[in-house]
């Protein structure tokens, strides 16, 4: 938890953002990023000044104390019951508002309940698990046209969901949290297989599971075909590897595949900040 201070020290902080000495410049950007959430209403009420340096240095400010905050919002998400799972919906949003603070959470949800309910007509009559599998990867990836970015893989915008949602391309994890949102307000049993080097998803009838494949279309596949999908990313089989995991691990999953892309273009600060939030997760799994 950061040291709190009063008003009246936050308010004298700020003032000092103005300041021309670059030593106090520094002391006091420190100090207001330690305090963090406190000094939050305070830096967006002083950002609407005229002054376009103190506007400049605030806006600075405030965009180092934000995935602090995120931090914070990780660890809540984190403390579940024993046996518990996340919010998976929740975590994907954090994620999301890491990397595009912009984002409107409550516009993604609408999009996500419109598909739904779009989709809700077709899966009438109680179909059998191979009818909604087909329904729904029709319905996504030829009806919507929602595809896997094969041109532009390590894309981050492929592992935001605004911009999954907004490109309809995704990379296969993403792909698979598409079609897992949208199973859950349609009480489809969708889990996630986090196959070595490739997602899918498994539709979890106990008289006829499914695996399907949403990176590519939705493609229906086998245990052998699993089997050498693994292989071909030189890892050997297990059986366990077609084993569901838990929503936790399908967002770890998710900040690990940031992780791999900022790496390739050395982003040391996303790199270390992704990972903090990684840490927070796999603490309470």
């Amino acid at each position: 938890m950061n040291p709190s201070a009063p008003p009246t020290e936050i308010s004298s902080l700020i003032r000092l953002l103005d300041d021309p000495d670059e030593f106090v410049l520094s002391r006091v950007r420190d100090r207001l990023i330690e305090l963090g959430g406190d000094a939050v209403p305070f830096l967006e009420i002083a950002s609407k000044e005229e002054n376009p340096v103190l506007r400049t240095r605030i806006q600075e400010v405030l965009k180092k104390i934000a995935p602090q905050q995120l931090a914070e919002r990780f660890l809540e998400l984190s403390r579940t019951a024993p046996g518990e799972d996340i919010d998976l919906e929740k975590g994907v949003d954090l994620l999301m508002q890491y990397g595009h603070p912009q984002a409107d959470s409550e516009d993604i949800g609408r999009t996500l309940d419109e598909l739904s309910q779009e989709l809700k007509p077709r899966l009438d009559g109680q179909p059998t698990p191979e009818q909604a599998v087909g329904q729904l990867t029709k319905f996504l990836f030829q009806g919507k046209k929602f595809s896997g970015n094969k041109k532009n893989y390590f894309d981050p915008d492929n592992s935001y969901f605004d911009t999954v949602l907004s490109n309809k391309t995704g990379i296969p994890i993403t792909l698979s949290v598409l079609c897992i949102f949208i199973g859950q307000r349609l009480g489809l049993p969708l889990v996630g297989i986090g196959l070595p080097g490739h997602f899918i998803l498994k539709y979890n009838s106990p008289d006829q599971p499914i695996f399907f494949d949403p990176f590519h279309q939705g493609r229906i596949l086998t245990p052998e075909d699993c089997a050498t999908l693994v292989q071909s990313f030189g890892v050997e089989f297990e059986k366990r590897f077609l084993l569901p995991i838990t929503h936790r691990e399908i967002l770890i999953r998710m900040i690990h595949n940031l992780v791999v892309i900022y790496n390739r273009t050395k982003d040391q600060e996303k790199i270390d900040q992704l990972t903090e939030y990684s840490k927070i997760l796999m603490k309470r799994a």
